[in-house]
């Protein structure tokens, strides 16, 4: 399962997302967030990606999204089978982002009312590129640094730059992205994708709210 992220215990952050009060008619720059049982990541339209990520067009031909997650590289490319595997998931160690090329939306892709959407300023959209960007190891060549292929869904692992560990979960990384792109989603204190996605169910309804 491709939404495993932290342990056992966090087993009560499976919960729904609850649809948008109105229609998201916000036009311009946007990105989508998902609530994957576990843990959240975030999809960015093809078109949106900055120039350093421009090349996952060619990596994933005829996507129209790109989601990426976050996550320990032992859970994320050998989920775990036992209990103690779990209970070993929060100990500190290297962490992978995770690639998937989608050819519709995600509000398609995925359960109903797990997704929500949010507008982003090109400045914002910009800086969200940039903090995958940066945190993607580079080979000698200066490309991402891949280390293995996923099958649920089919996509891609590379290497992350920051390390995993209880208070830098995939859910962390994920309100860090959405904050540095510059919505009102903190990612202090987070940990489960319940609280994460709490936060941009908030920022949803704040931008909801001003709406024409």
């Amino acid at each position: 399962m491709r939404a495993i992220c932290l342990m056992a215990f966090a087993v009560s952050a499976c919960s729904a997302v609850n649809p948008l009060p109105c229609p998201q008619t916000a036009v311009g720059d946007i990105v989508y967030v998902v609530g994957q049982g576990w843990h959240a990541e975030i999809g960015i339209p093809i078109e949106e990606l900055g120039k350093d990520l421009a090349f996952y067009r060619e990596v994933f031909p005829g996507a129209r999204v790109i989601m990426f997650g976050y996550g320990k590289k032992t859970f994320f490319t050998s989920p775990p089978e036992t209990i103690s595997e779990y209970i070993l998931g929060p100990i500190p160690g290297p962490a992978v982002i995770q690639t998937v090329g989608i050819r519709v939306t995600p509000v398609e892709a995925y359960p109903e009312a797990t997704t929500i959407t949010l507008a982003l300023s090109p400045e914002g959209r910009q800086a969200l590129t940039a903090y995958i960007w940066e945190d993607l190891v580079k080979n000698s060549s200066g490309e991402p640094q891949a280390v293995g292929r996923s099958t649920d869904p089919d996509g891609l692992f590379y290497a992350a730059g920051s390390e995993y560990n209880l208070f830098h979960t995939c859910n962390t990384w994920t309100a860090k992205a959405l904050h540095t792109a510059g919505l009102p989603i903190s990612g202090e204190g987070v940990i489960l994708s319940g609280q994460v996605m709490a936060r941009v169910s908030e920022a949803a309804d704040s931008q909801c709210n001003i709406l024409p």
